[in-house]
């Protein structure tokens, strides 16, 4: 069943509704499965919730890694569209409503090793893909830009007004970090 249910979905009617408001009938509603079905697979609200923002997070990274493998693109463009697959490419949710920002604290208020371990995983992949095909002052330092970059697209993402902003100021920053 988790494959026939949209983690987009799931989490839209958070960010519109929020949490609390949310109702497994509305999340039942959204996704075309049955609430008692949702209830025997996940067992609560929180439990489908929280499987929703892993699959998001799971296919954030695959996207990302996709990315930066993509040997026809240029440096800035795999790191820009890894970050925006990582990051940007959410803003949508984030921004819904005002309960989009709801979203964020349920992934990130105890982010546990295992959503640290994923983004060790990003942030490895990028300093690599920074050490094949940076310039030279950039390889010696990637695994610190590659760092920098993933904490300059999340803070951008709260402070970009939108998604295509996000992709502007970020591709101007990728650029800028690797030109030093």
């Amino acid at each position: 069943m988790p494959d026939r249910i949209s983690a987009d979905v799931l989490l839209t009617v958070v960010a519109r509704t929020g949490f609390r408001k949310a109702s497994m009938e509305d999340l039942a509603q959204a996704t075309g499965v049955s609430r008692q079905s949702l209830y025997n697979r996940f067992g609560s609200k929180r439990a489908l919730l929280d499987w929703a923002i892993q699959s998001l997070i799971d296919r954030s990274l695959a996207e990302a890694l996709r990315a930066l493998e993509n040997p026809a693109a240029a440096l800035v463009a795999r790191l820009l569209t890894a970050l925006d697959a990582w990051v940007g490419q959410h803003m949508v949710i984030l921004r819904a409503s005002p309960h989009g920002i709801e979203v964020a604290p349920m992934a990130a208020a105890d982010p546990g090793e295992a959503v640290r371990a994923v983004e060790r995983r990003l942030v490895a992949a990028m300093a690599n893909a920074i050490r094949r095909g940076g310039p030279g002052t950039a390889v010696a330092r990637a695994g610190s830009l590659a760092q920098a970059l993933c904490w300059t697209a999340k803070g951008l993402a709260h402070a970009a007004p939108d998604h295509a902003a996000f992709r502007r100021e970020l591709e101007s920053i990728v650029g800028a970090v690797l030109a030093r």
